[in-house]
């Protein structure tokens, strides 16, 4: 029967806000910017697209048939991660580089730097939604891809984030067309997520 105190309940209201919306609308935002930019890679997704919603209402059963959306759209979170770095307590004696970490230690993990690394991955600034879906040397995906951080702490929302991004990613496709505007190249800043400092501006279209 015990109750959130007010001060708790604006605190869940946030992480849901923050956790819930913030990071899916972040993560969609600049992966319909890299489709603007890239027209072929948004012309075969909206093929895609095509294809698999043209009966209809979609459902979950129906995600195995959209691929290239969720590659795009995990390409979409290697180069743009929501959180672009997370904070961690060190429990126990390390050695990193030869530097021993205390216990107690605070210790930054950084995705942005993680999923850019020139060492695990192939053209790693580079906008390339197909490496998702053939095997790339180097470290396994869950080692050197982690936008929803990793392991006891990992991202309750990340199998639903999976879902839901590729699938109103596909539906937005199906419909509109996205083309960049002139003179307006997003510039990422960190304000909890990952932003554009002046928005993120696209011109949009119907698909005829």
């Amino acid at each position: 029967g015990e109750r959130f105190e007010f001060a708790e309940r604006v605190d869940q209201v946030a992480v849901f806000f923050l956790a819930g919306h913030e990071t899916s609308a972040a993560a969609l935002g600049w992966a319909l910017y890299l489709l603007a930019t890239h027209p072929g890679w948004q012309d075969r997704a909206a093929r895609e697209a095509q294809e698999v919603h043209q009966g209809g209402t979609t459902g979950f059963a129906d995600m195995s048939r959209l691929a290239l959306s969720r590659a795009v759209f995990r390409e979409a979170l290697r180069l743009y991660p929501p959180v672009p770095m997370m904070v961690r307590e060190n429990r126990c004696p390390k050695v990193f580089r030869e530097r021993a970490i205390r216990p107690g230690s605070q210790i930054v993990i950084s995705p942005w730097h993680l999923h850019r690394h020139e060492r695990l991955w192939e053209n790693p600034d580079g906008f390339d939604p197909e490496r998702w879906m053939r095997e790339e040397e180097g470290p396994a995906p869950r080692e050197r891809f982690i936008p929803f951080s990793a392991g006891p702490r990992v991202c309750p929302g990340a199998g639903f984030a999976m879902i839901e991004g590729p699938l109103i990613l596909s539906v937005l496709l199906r419909r509109f067309r996205f083309e960049p505007v002139a003179g307006r190249v997003p510039v990422p800043v960190a304000h909890l997520t990952v932003r554009a400092d002046d928005g993120i501006w696209l011109k949009v279209s119907a698909r005829l």
